[in-house]
């Protein structure tokens, strides 16, 4: 008797975890708060676009809107973008809410601020 064996390539995990293959971070993402609130005048970007070709565009600032952009790579839970003048900001990033939401954390003058984005398209 000849045993058959199949090999199961894990389909569901990229079906169920886009996150997981890199693209679920895609797409325009818009601040929904920082944890702790205080600390949101703290945190750099207040929308967010993240571009399939690993760029990026921002506005950032309270009061006067300022913009930038650079390029961005997301990789194991980290967000690293880096703007056009080399200005580097690195995020231990999360997808939730089945890739509606985007938890970005990161320490700032001694402690940790998250920062939630909405996913906007």
């Amino acid at each position: 008797m000849k045993l058959k064996r199949k090999i199961v390539f894990p389909v569901f995990v990229t079906l169920l975890y886009p996150a997981a293959i890199g693209c679920g971070v895609q797409g325009k993402w818009s601040l929904a708060g920082v944890e702790p609130t205080a600390a949101t005048r703290d945190f750099q970007y207040h929308s967010l676009t993240l571009q399939k070709d690993g760029t990026f565009y921002a506005e950032a600032g309270v009061g006067p809107i300022h913009t930038t952009s650079g390029t961005y790579s997301y990789k194991e839970g980290t967000l690293d973008l880096v703007d056009h003048n080399g200005l580097r900001h690195t995020y231990d990033a999360k997808i939730e809410d089945g890739g509606n939401k985007l938890s970005l954390a990161q320490f700032w003058e001694g402690q940790r601020l998250v920062a939630l984005m909405e996913r906007k398209e």
